[in-house]
């Protein structure tokens, strides 16, 4: 991943933080950062339809309903944590409006 700010290469360890995808910060330019919302409905489509294969194939293959389902979740995770740095294009986070910044009393 890349800075669009300045082009500077964002480590992949970004995306893993506790504030989740909105909490990434370019390491250089300390520029806040978001990832694109069509990066993200890829992303997840991708990881859904996977993760759906796996449902569908751990069932046909006469595993418990469970099983299944922990099966989907699994498929689920590890596709997201791989393919998460490389599907994923970062835009520049907009500041958010104050709305009582011109406001006198």
């Amino acid at each position: 991943m890349t800075c669009p700010q300045c082009a500077s290469h964002v480590p992949a360890k970004a995306l893993w933080r506790s504030r989740g995808l909105s909490g990434v910060v370019c390491p250089q330019c300390k520029t806040r950062l978001c990832p694109r919302a069509l990066c993200i409905i890829l992303l997840f489509a991708t990881c859904i339809g996977l993760g759906e294969g796996a449902l569908l194939l751990l069932q046909s293959g006469g595993q418990t309903f469970a099983l299944s389902v922990i099966g989907f979740f699994a498929v689920f995770a590890a596709v997201y944590f791989l393919a998460a740095p490389s599907l994923i294009r970062l835009r520049v986070m907009d500041r958010p409006a104050r709305p009582f910044a011109d406001r006198r009393i």
